[in-house]
């Protein structure tokens, strides 16, 4: 289709395209406004869009009203893509045990398990949005898989899946920090042939809260590589167990209750995972 002529609307200055069959003008948002997909010369004076050349357009009847949209409204809005991101982690934990018993043979110099940066493999799955330019949250749902302790008597067991709420602040650069709080449900099994039966594991509930650093690199269009650290700190189950002793040598056994209380966790994690915008 070619073009026959142009016209220029009154007193704005912007320019229409007048075509061999019909007339399609072009009625900008606001003055100066320009038309999107043309070929455009702008002008700083008191007109900004001085010049539409639609020859070479094949596809000029596509174009729209578009709507201006300053700097500062952009990044008063920023991009609002969601995302979904998961990763592996290696978590090191560090916590006690303490154990109290109502058997009078109990050695007190070895009521206390002390454990350092055990390493525990964990992941997480979340869910997310971008609230500014700088800034995005998201819901974490995650599983620290199993720590294990055992010795002749008993074997103890600690898993923690929990759910967080986390915010964070992106740099230019890659960089970001942030921080989170929810819930975790700490999992403890206490096993063993000493036990007389019962329920072998308990579950509570405890608040979790964390801090975390990391930095993203994009891999492709809207896929990033996050590498994260983050401490966090949560409590543990507390739970107890009934178990048979000899009282005195064939005398036949007496019952008694082993109780474990777990101490504060703190977690150092280290992790690698994708993130996924959409």
């Amino acid at each position: 289709m070619l073009l026959r002529k142009v016209a220029f609307i009154g007193g704005v200055g912007c320019i229409a395209p007048i075509l061999a069959n019909a007339t399609m003008v072009y009625t900008p948002s606001r003055p100066c406004g320009c038309v999107a997909g043309c070929n455009a010369t702008y002008n700083a004076g008191s007109c900004g869009c001085v010049q539409n050349n639609y020859a070479n357009n094949t596809d000029f009847r596509n174009f729209q009203r578009v709507s201006a949209q300053s700097t500062q409204e952009s990044l008063d809005t920023g991009p609002r893509d969601w995302y979904l991101a998961a990763n592996v982690a290696m978590n090191f934990w560090s916590w006690e045990n303490e154990y109290n018993s109502n058997y009078g043979g109990t050695d007190l110099l070895f009521n206390k398990d002390e454990y350092s940066f055990e390493s525990v493999f964990g992941g997480a799955l979340a869910i997310g949005t971008r609230f500014s330019s700088g800034i995005r949250g998201d819901v974490e749902l995650g599983f620290s898989s199993e720590f294990s302790d055992s010795d002749d008597l008993a074997e103890y067991k600690l898993s923690v899946p929990y759910l967080m709420a986390n915010a964070y602040w992106d740099f230019e650069s890659g960089m970001y920090f942030g921080g989170g709080l929810g819930v975790a449900r700490p999992t403890v099994n206490l096993s063993g042939a000493m036990f007389d039966g019962g329920n072998a594991e308990k579950k509570s509930w405890s608040p979790k809260v964390g801090f975390a650093l990391g930095y993203a690199t994009a891999i492709a269009d809207n896929t990033f590589v996050d590498f994260r650290y983050r401490i966090s700190l949560m409590k543990g189950a507390d739970m107890s167990r009934t178990f048979l002793w000899e009282q005195v040598p064939g005398s036949g056994a007496g019952q008694y209750v082993l109780q474990v209380e777990n101490d504060l966790i703190l977690e150092n994690a280290l992790s690698v995972g994708i993130r996924f915008s959409f």
